[in-house]
């Protein structure tokens, strides 16, 4: 399976949280960014027609207008053909950017999935997050997608926010919950540095953020939504197809600055400034690349098993990983992080909100 993301760095304001390649206030440069992804993509098209899956993420790409949109599907086509006929299709989507319009334009082009942040249910902690959008935005906008024909959507949810109670959490999943989902995702605060949260001095609660998980994937799991990655829930036969291809260490290719890539076991990524990007596009050259590797022997095998291990079904323990990880792998069993599940190795479920040292073992 190969996959086709396409990143658009633009939102109205930027949350507290985000660590994202994302830029507030600068709308008036996403028509040429629009010709610079045009010209992006136009350097593979000797690809076109091997994509199965589309993931557009941000940013917020719901924030580009009607026309913009219409603009970038028919950049993707240039790629993907009808994105009708993809096996996945995905959008992100913002709430306050989102109406029943730009909805019943993203069903026309194609796109079958759509995922849209809500991060809390209580309107005091969205304004703490930096979110312009508040919880009748979000039920506005799903309802927006449902009237549409969506039958595959996905709610952002977070966990261990400042000032966030477990009731807080709670009611929060369960405004979710009452919306009959086909996909939560659900993410423990991280604070980086460099965000508004970061310069703040804002800090994480990884104790509270894991009492949340416990109680999150209980509540899930009663409702349908079974956990099959660290931080993804979902109804039987409705997981992202386009993200298990990244666990399952697919090819992919990405556009759009802080875009990765995974194609002929080369991985790239491209620099994340976006006037260097839009510079470069323009001038004919090729998108400037922040770094580039071919991974080989363990490197390889230790990315391979990192992104296996993220999924609640592990890994494969096949023979070449057990011999080059043999110590490690037997390390993180006696310390009870780790267990074996027939030829499966997988991190113990309770053990998921602690999954870094487990993978720090691979690096």
């Amino acid at each position: 399976m190969t996959g086709l993301y396409l990143h658009i760095p633009f939102c109205r304001a930027k949350c507290g949280y985000c660590d994202f390649a994302s830029a507030a206030g600068q709308e008036e440069f996403i028509d040429p960014y629009l010709e610079a992804l045009a010209a992006e993509a136009g350097r593979y098209r000797s690809l076109s027609g091997s994509f199965d899956t589309l993931y557009i993420g941000g940013g917020t790409p719901s924030l580009l207008s009607p026309a913009q949109l219409t603009r970038l599907f028919a950049i993707t086509e240039t790629l993907t053909g009808p994105v009708a006929l993809l096996k996945e299709s995905t959008v992100e989507a913002n709430p306050e950017s989102l109406d029943a319009e730009k909805a019943a334009l993203l069903k026309r082009a194609g796109i079958n999935r759509v995922s849209l942040g809500l991060q809390a249910g209580q309107d005091r902690l969205l304004k703490r997050l930096g979110r312009i959008a508040m919880t009748a935005d979000f039920l506005r906008a799903w309802k927006d997608l449902r009237a549409a024909g969506f039958h595959a959507l996905n709610a952002d949810l977070m966990c261990g926010l400042p000032e966030q109670s477990p009731a807080d959490f709670m009611e929060g999943l369960n405004l979710v919950l009452a919306l009959k989902p086909e996909h939560v995702s659900l993410y423990g605060l991280e604070v980086h540095e460099g965000t508004p949260f970061g310069r703040q001095g804002v800090k994480e609660e990884p104790e509270a953020a894991a009492e949340m998980y416990a109680a999150a994937a209980a509540a899930l799991a009663k409702a349908g939504l079974e956990r099959y990655e660290i931080s993804n829930f979902s109804l039987p036969g409705r997981e992202s197809l386009h993200n298990l291809n990244y666990w399952d260490q697919g090819s992919y290719l990405g556009l759009g600055p802080a875009a990765a890539s995974y194609l002929d076991g080369e991985r790239r990524a491209n620099v994340p400034d976006l006037a260097a990007y839009l510079s470069e596009l323009a001038a004919g050259r090729a998108a400037p690349a922040e770094h580039r590797e071919t991974l080989t022997g363990r490197a390889r095998a230790g990315e391979r098993l990192m992104l296996g291990l993220r999924r609640t079904r592990g890994i494969e323990l096949t023979d070449d990983i057990f011999i080059e990880f043999r110590p490690e792998i037997e390390r993180l069993l006696e310390a009870g992080l780790l267990e074996r599940a027939g030829r499966f190795l997988r991190i113990k479920e309770d053990r998921f909100y602690v999954s870094n040292a487990v993978f720090r073992e691979f690096v």
